[in-house]
């Protein structure tokens, strides 16, 4: 098709900056004059009643052609003798006005500098299936307009007719976009296409999830074992810690932390997904206006994410709501991560899903020194770090004010691990001196 709907050709007259006339293009001749007979009507006193003739053979072949006007018609400067070809680059004079050419309001000559797909109807191309959940699906996808590999996340027809998982969806690519920040996905757009299915577009990333990683290394796997030492790990439990604590400041918890919402680029970004069942905290009192305005807002929604091995106490007694849970839950959850990464299994160990729930209640989380007697690959010098597994079992403590103050208190008891072995110093003497040990642990 020569001229796509969305980006048809016009031709434009203006007189000292102001749009006199437009006019849309297809192929044919059009006079261009003062006479109301013209298929281009310019009413300006430099114009004559028919002053040029426009052909338009195809977008590659235009032709300008004088009918004897008294004060010319100029391309480039020089006056045009017969029928002259032109470029949607020239500089084109008919008497004292400019003629030019556009394209949806954008002057046509950047098109063919664009990506093929720019303007087009249709602006993604989607690709393979990335994820098929039960509410939605995400496809590898391709943008038109930028010329860039995306990732895009389109409800399910069934699910799109239920206002609650709308209502999430919608939640989601809010609170995902109001949080910008380097380890969290940034939403590109939120709309409906031409079937009325309801997207987001996000950033495409070429990696795998932290619980891969980690089962990954339970199972010897030689790639992962080169690539993932304790140490690479707790830099990638670093940077979650920095995106959770970034939410935490805009007043979002989290609520669904788990390995599986953690995504590990090729190239060590570190993303933490799955925003959609986040609680929003109440606002604190007397809010100025500068505070609430770096605060995170998004439609109200109780839903609330399925119990996992990384769900609190409070969230199995509240059942299927988030109101009330605050910050202490992510702790708890980054506990419960920060436990998988050195003991590659989760905190809560079921036979089905049916008694993880009790098992919660009842804090029967297997303490790590017992588990030491299996020498995991990736411990240094074969020996579990009793620094971190002491951080890691306050942070998954029944009592949410037993806890970690905050996210970042947990990072920096962490970073002092890190900067204490880079450094060679002794972990038990870290251990003692940063009196995180308690006696039951």
């Amino acid at each position: 098709m020569l001229f796509s709907p969305r980006r048809q050709l016009e031709v434009v007259v203006r007189f000292e900056g102001h749009i006199l006339t437009r006019t849309l293009l297809r192929r044919g001749r059009y006079i261009i004059g003062q006479e109301r007979k013209n298929e281009i009507v310019v009413d300006q006193d430099s114009i004559s009643s028919r002053h040029a003739r426009l052909t338009v053979v195809s977008e590659s072949e235009i032709l300008i052609e004088d009918m004897g006007s008294a004060n010319g018609t100029y391309i480039n400067g020089i006056p045009a003798a017969g029928s002259v070809p032109i470029t949607f680059e020239s500089k084109i004079e008919i008497g004292q006005c400019a003629l030019e050419f556009q394209r949806s309001g954008l002057p046509a000559a950047i098109f063919p500098h664009m990506p093929p797909g720019f303007l087009r109807a249709q602006r993604y191309q989607l690709g393979n299936i990335v994820v098929q959940g039960r509410t939605s699906t995400i496809y590898e996808a391709h943008d038109t307009a930028l010329n860039r590999d995306i990732a895009l996340k389109m409800m399910l027809s069934q699910s799109q007719a239920i206002a609650s998982h709308v209502l999430r969806f919608i939640r989601e690519a809010q609170i995902t976009s109001q949080l910008q920040h380097p380890n969290i996905p940034p939403i590109y757009e939120l709309s409906v296409n031409e079937d009325g299915h309801l997207y987001y577009t996000t950033r495409f990333v070429e990696g795998e999830t932290l619980s891969s990683i980690l089962d990954a290394l339970k199972n010897g796997d030689a790639d992962a074992q080169q690539h993932y030492n304790l140490n690479a790990l707790i830099g990638i439990f670093q940077k979650v810690c920095d995106g959770v604590a970034f939410a935490h400041t805009h007043g979002v918890v989290h609520t669904a932390l788990t390995p599986e919402n953690i995504t590990v680029g090729a190239y060590g970004e570190v993303f933490i997904m799955g925003w959609g069942f986040s609680a929003l905290l109440p606002a604190p009192p007397n809010l100025t206006e500068a505070e609430d305005r770096i605060r995170v807002h998004a439609p109200a929604s109780n839903a609330a994410p399925a119990i996992s091995p990384f769900s609190t106490p409070e969230q199995v007694a509240l059942k299927n709501s988030v109101q009330g849970l605050d910050e202490k839950v992510d702790i708890y959850a980054l506990g419960g991560i920060l436990y998988k990464i050195l003991l590659l299994q989760n905190p809560i160990i079921a036979p089905d899903d049916s008694q993880i729930p009790s098992r919660i209640l009842a804090g029967q989380i297997p303490q790590p020194a017992a588990l030491s007697r299996t020498v995991r690959a990736h411990w240094p010098e074969g020996r579990l770090p009793e620094y971190l597994a002491a951080v890691a079992m306050k942070a998954l403590s029944l009592a949410p004010d037993q806890r970690s103050v905050s996210v970042l208190s947990l990072k920096q008891k962490v970073q002092a691990w890190q900067e204490g072995v880079t450094q060679g110093a002794d972990p038990q003497k870290l251990l003692k001196s940063m009196g995180v040990l308690a006696a039951k642990h």
